[in-house]
């Protein structure tokens, strides 16, 4: 459950903004939000707990990149896998081809 003033990623509108009616915006999904759906309970795979020093571009920073690394490790993961396959039946062709010329 996330709530969008706590998140990260939410980055509230100025005081000075001409549009009054919206109370922020969700930097990840771009939703902007009335000051009265600030505080809703939602369900938000993307929710992450605001960091004090930081502020939401930072944040979006900071998430963009964890993404990547996300997407980076699991990209090498599945070569690794796909890399051990081809070694196996590499291995196994060449035992194949080897026993076949001695029979």
């Amino acid at each position: 459950m996330a709530r969008c003033g706590r998140c990260g990623l939410w980055s509230q509108q100025p005081d000075e903004h001409r549009e009054h009616k919206w109370a922020g915006r969700c930097l990840w999904f771009g939703h902007s939000l009335h000051q009265d759906e600030v505080w809703d309970r939602r369900e938000c795979d993307d929710f992450i707990d605001r960091i004090p020093e930081l502020d939401p571009v930072e944040h979006f920073e900071h998430k963009v990149k964890l993404e990547n690394l996300k997407a980076a490790y699991d990209t090498a993961l599945r070569s690794k896998r796909v890399a051990y396959a081809g070694l196996t039946l590499s291995i196994a062709a060449l035992i194949w081809n080897l026993i076949k010329e001695l029979i």
